[in-house]
């Protein structure tokens, strides 16, 4: 009998080897399309985790590179993360079951790696990610190396040593600024670019002495790289020896101003000052209130970063209006007082200052009527920074722990498409609440549009009637899928509107930010407009101010002042010119107006220019109506609004005596808001400034101090010293 060699087997034993190899591999097929299907389909507690490192062929890790989750059918389901500087990333509060992850960065080949399995919801995975350069995307280019140390200490409110963590957590300055102070960073020809060496052309991040920067760095193409666009697009040209990113040197004092960040994508509205008014032709001056205050925590960010803020950015009524101020609640029925208050012009002694401030009656959060608010997150890829999501997971938690057993809380996330993920759950229910929460991820494009239409379809699907129903839209408001323009966006939140469901936008993020975008979602639907750029802010609008937030205690609200031109001969109105109403809005209730929350009050400043001649006068009004002014009488100050589920206005009135008071005498309240105001003017090169400068402004703001229960006057302050550094002569602008 013929030998067998040892590694074959007989013809029958080798068709049952077979057989069993195919009922094996079935059974492990099965296996896995099961758990493909579990995951995806049934999630259980989330609790597991995928950690990891991305790096590139030289093992170095990669900053800011996408680990994006996929579906079963390869794409993107919205959740994912980004690495760290060191090209760590972690994927947490996963549920047992198989994963299919997308790994990407800029100038690198994408990778997808299939089937990472998490055994139980506590399982823990560890991946090591290496992405290949992308021929097609890289260019040779030449990387000098500096053995610098990274300094010491950054400054924001508090001085910190630097350690890894805070360069994470740390602030965003522009690119441009970079130039004149670090190594290996230099502007071009006439500084119309910057040149990063060692960067690759599509990045948009950079650490730079411990900064994050922004901004894409504008590389020139020289002579030799236009050669090799021009044979890769079949071109054959002469090459050349020039070197593709030689930087171009370029002297910079040390004192050098900054200047305005032009490079910026961040969208704002453009703002025309408001002039003067003579009082005998126009006596008459119209506008809605606002409890915005997104510009002052914009301003703060870009100046702790070493940033002008653009000019369009400072809009006064916010800048006043971020403080609050002593003015005593309302008596009787009426939901708002008035309180007025004449004294010396701090930038021109020859005219006087007006101050009217409207203060909304406080209510007891137990008093409060049960809220039905819907969590409306962008979770699109850009997103991702820590300034973003993570802050607005943080500021959610705060607000979460202050909801009672009647609140119900839904959360709605939206990036190339919206979802809900946590339907109406009752505020006792934390745990359950901030577990959605927290386990939302950035990933995808920005389906705007499409979020705020589910998030109106929930709240009115979970409507309380009399009760407090809103969308919080968190968002850096750039939205690219669906409705997206700014009109679009209006009309339908015009429309939604009318179901009594108010929104308020709250927005995150640095580059790229739209401004404009936001304040128009919060005024058409009948909210209020803030600014996240720190954790201390989530605590002030989330906390400290809860009831201003998500409260409306009246709507609509419109301010009419009708000067004397018997004593009156000029005003303006300081601020407030996105929101200025004709004379005849002022009666017309179909015309939207401005909303105040629970204990909010509304500041608004006019300078007014008095004449030597008084005496009565008659005001003509629209509809045969006329005020009457006495020659006690500087001004009438009238004000409407409606109930919040009201549909017809009421009126209250009050007048203004002259008189003049030296800004010595005036209250802490007055001095102050009237020191936002001229440094306001300062940062925009107003034409009105006078002879003020930033010394006068911290003067002024030191000596009405007052008792500052939170910081919020001394950091203005410090904010004042820190903006006279980057611009010690207007003229620069």
């Amino acid at each position: 009998m013929k030998k067998l060699a040892p590694n074959y087997l007989p013809y029958e034993s080798s068709l049952l080897y077979r057989l069993y190899f195919f009922i094996f591999y079935i059974a492990i097929s099965a296996f896995f399309i099961f758990s493909c299907h579990y995951s995806y389909g049934q999630p259980s507690s989330p609790q597991g985790c995928i950690k990891g490192v991305i790096s590139d062929p030289n093992k170095e890790g990669l900053i800011g590179a996408a680990v994006q989750i996929l579906d079963p059918h390869d794409k993107t389901t919205g959740r994912g993360t980004s690495t760290d500087i060191d090209g760590n990333f972690v994927l947490t509060n996963l549920s047992q079951g198989s994963y299919d992850l997308k790994f990407s960065s800029v100038g690198m080949d994408s990778k997808i790696i299939k089937g990472v399995i998490l055994k139980t919801d506590s399982s823990v995975v560890l991946l090591k990610v290496l992405l290949n350069n992308n021929s097609n995307k890289l260019k040779e280019c030449v990387v000098t190396c500096y053995k610098v140390p990274l300094i010491s200490k950054y400054e924001t409110r508090i001085e910190k040593s630097i350690t890894r963590e805070n360069i994470k957590n740390s602030v965003t300055t522009s690119v441009e600024n970079a130039a004149s102070q670090s190594v290996g960073v230099t502007q071009t020809d006439a500084g119309k670019g910057i040149v990063i060496n060692g960067s690759r052309t599509d990045e948009t991040q950079y650490i730079i002495n411990g900064h994050r920067q922004i901004g894409k760095p504008n590389i020139p193409i020289t002579a030799s790289r236009q050669s090799r666009q021009n044979k890769s697009a079949g071109n054959d040209k002469e090459d050349s020896a020039e070197p593709d990113m030689a930087p171009v040197p370029v002297v910079v004092s040390p004192s050098t101003p900054a200047k305005p960040d032009t490079k910026s994508t961040a969208e704002y509205k453009s703002i025309i000052e408001n002039g003067f008014k003579g009082a005998a032709g126009e006596p008459i001056s119209t506008f809605s209130i606002d409890v915005d205050a997104a510009s002052y925590s914009i301003m703060r960010r870009m100046v702790l970063a070493g940033i002008l803020p653009p000019a369009d950015a400072m809009r006064a009524e916010e800048m006043i209006n971020y403080f609050p101020y002593s003015y005593p609640q309302p008596e009787g029925k009426v939901p708002f007082a008035i309180n007025t208050e004449l004294a010396e012009c701090p930038w021109n002694k020859n005219h006087q200052l007006l101050k009217i401030g409207i203060q909304g009656r406080t209510v007891a959060e137990e008093k409060m009527p049960p809220a039905n608010l819907v969590f409306l997150v962008d979770v699109s890829g850009s997103m991702m920074s820590p300034e973003r999501l993570p802050l607005v997971q943080y500021a959610l938690n705060l607000l979460v722990d202050k909801m009672r057993p009647k609140d119900h809380i839904s959360l709605v996330a939206y990036a190339g498409n919206a979802g809900l993920v946590l339907p109406s759950t009752p505020g006792d229910q934390k745990d359950k609440i901030k577990e959605a929460i927290n386990g939302l991820e950035a990933g995808g494009s920005t389906a705007g549009g499409a979020g705020i239409a589910l998030a109106y379809k929930v709240a009115e699907k979970n409507f309380i009637k009399r009760g407090n129903n809103r969308i919080i839209l968190f968002t850096d408001g750039d939205f690219n899928v669906g409705i997206s323009s700014n009109q679009d966006l209006e009309s339908m939140i015009e429309d939604k509107r009318k179901s009594g469901v108010f929104l308020s936008a709250i927005g995150v993020g640095t580059d790229n930010y739209k401004d404009r975008k936001m304040e128009i979602l919060a005024d058409k639907g009948n909210g209020n407009y803030s600014y996240l750029d720190d954790e201390r802010e989530a605590q002030k609008i989330m906390v400290t101010q809860m009831g201003g937030t998500i409260l409306t205690i009246a709507k609509d609200v419109k301010i009419q002042t009708v000067f004397n031109p018997a004593i009156v001969k000029s005003y303006r109105l300081i601020g407030y010119e996105d929101r200025k109403l004709n004379t005849e809005d002022f009666k017309n209730d179909k015309i939207d107006a401005g909303e105040i929350g629970s204990g909010a009050g509304v500041t608004a400043l006019y300078e007014i220019v008095t004449g030597e001649s008084t005496g009565p006068s008659l005001v003509s009004l629209p509809d045969r109506e006329k005020v009457a002014l006495s020659a006690n009488d500087l001004m009438s100050v009238r004000v409407r609004y409606k109930a919040p589920h009201g549909n017809a206005s009421s009126l209250i009135e009050r007048r203004v005596t002259p008189g003049t008071k030296a800004l010595t005498a005036a209250t802490e309240d007055f001095r102050f808001a009237s020191a936002v105001a001229s440094y306001t003017m300062l940062m925009r090169g107003s034409q009105y400034k006078g002879d003020y400068t930033y010394d006068k402004v911290r003067v002024l703001a030191q000596s009405a101090i007052g008792r500052d229960e939170h910081g919020y006057r001394s950091e203005f302050i410090d904010l004042v010293k820190r903006a006279s550094k980057l611009s010690p002569e207007v003229a620069l602008r």
